[in-house]
C-alpha cells in the first residue's frame, strides 16, 4: 500500500526504507553507469515516468549487447523498483528473474551487491502478491549483508523495513512490528539524514496498527510522521516529493485531509519546479 520505492533513490538519501542502495559489482564501467543512473534520476525528478522506463530498457539492451553483466545488474535493480512503483507486474517480475540469475551466475550471493539484489527482488515479488515466496530472498540478503556490513549500516534499516512489510502482508503483525522497530533503531542513529525514512516508517506503522485493531495508536504515528515531513533538515527534492505523493493517500484514508492536501501540493510543486528547471 505504501512506499515501494525502495530502490531507486538511494543516491539522494542515506536510507531508502523500501529500496536499498544499488551497488555496482565491479568498477570497470562505474563512471558510465553512474552517468546513466544520474540521467534516470533526472527523468524521475521531472516525473517523466514513461520516458524513464524506456530509458532503462534501452540501456539494459545496450549492456546486454556489450556483455557487461555488472551494469546489467545495476540497471535491473533500478528496473525492479521502477516497475514496482508503476505497477507493471510482468516487467517487474521479469527483471527479478534476470537479476537473480546474474547474481547466481557470477557468484555474488555473499556480497553486498548480491544482498541488495535479493532485497530488491524480494520487495518486488512482495509488491506483486508473492510475499511468501519473497521471504527466503530477504533471509539471503540478511546473510549477505551480515558478512560484509556493520550491524548499524543503513542497508539493514532498508532490509528490516521491507521484511516488516512482507510479514504484514502475510498477516504476522507481531513480527512486522518487531522489524519496523528494528529499522527505526538503525534510522534513529543515522539522523539527520534518515528523518524522512523515519517519517515513512511511522506511516507504515499506522497502517499496521489499523489492520491489527490497535486504532488508538494511529494518531500518534501519523503526527510523528508529519513532524518528519516538516523537519527543516529534510531536503525538499524529488525523493521528498515521491514520499509526499505516496503517503498523502494514507493520511487521507485516516481522515487527515489537510495533511493529505499539503503533501500532495508539495509533491506537485517540487515536480513542477524540476520540470521548469529542465526546460
Amino acid at each position: 500500500m505504501i512506499l515501494e520505492r525502495e530502490d531507486w533513490e538511494e543516491a539522494r538519501c542515506c536510507l531508502r526504507p523500501q529500496d536499498v542502495t544499488v551497488e555496482i559489482p565491479h568498477g570497470k564501467k562505474s563512471y558510465e553507469i553512474g552517468q546513466v543512473i544520474a540521467e534516470f534520476d533526472r527523468l524521475l525528478a521531472r516525473d517523466a515516468k514513461e520516458e524513464a522506463g524506456r530509458y532503462l530498457e534501452d540501456w539494459l539492451e545496450q549492456f546486454e549487447k556489450n556483455g557487461d553483466w555488472a551494469c546489467q545488474i545495476t540497471i535491473l535493480n533500478e528496473m525492479m523498483g521502477f516497475y514496482r512503483n508503476s505497477g507493471e507486474k510482468e516487467k517487474g517480475l521479469a527483471s527479478v528473474k534476470q537479476g537473480l540469475a546474474l547474481v547466481k551466475e557470477h557468484k555474488l550471493s555473499g556480497t553486498v551487491s548480491g544482498g541488495t539484489t535479493f532485497v530488491n527482488a524480494a520487495t518486488t515479488m512482495k509488491a506483486f502478491g508473492e510475499a511468501k515466496e519473497a521471504m527466503p530472498y530477504y533471509e539471503q540478503a540478511f546473510r549477505a549483508y551480515g558478512e560484509s556490513l556493520a550491524p548499524e549500516d543503513y542497508r539493514f534499516g532498508g532490509l528490516f523495513n521491507n521484511m516488516a512489510l512482507a510479514y504484514e502482508d502475510l498477516g504476522d503483525y507481531k513480527k512486522a512490528e518487531v522489524y519496523y522497530k528494528k529499522a527505526m533503531e538503525i534510522m534513529e542513529r543515522l539522523r539527520p539524514g534518515s528523518i524522512l525514512e523515519i517519517a515513512v516508517t511511522w506511516v507504515n506503522l499506522a497502517v499496521l496498527y489499523e489492520k491489527w485493531g490497535r486504532e488508538e495508536e494511529i494518531d500518534s504515528c501519523l503526527n510523528k510522521a508529519m513532524d518528519g515531513f516538516h523537519d527543516p533538515e529534510v531536503v525538499r527534492d524529488a525523493y521528498y516529493a515521491f514520499n509526499c505523493r505516496k503517503c498523502a493517500d494514507t493520511f487521507g484514508h485516516f481522515g487527515y485531509f489537510r495533511m493529505k492536501r499539503e503533501l500532495a501540493c508539495e509533491a506537485d510543486r517540487i515536480y513542477g519546479a524540476a520540470g521548469e528547471k529542465e526546460e
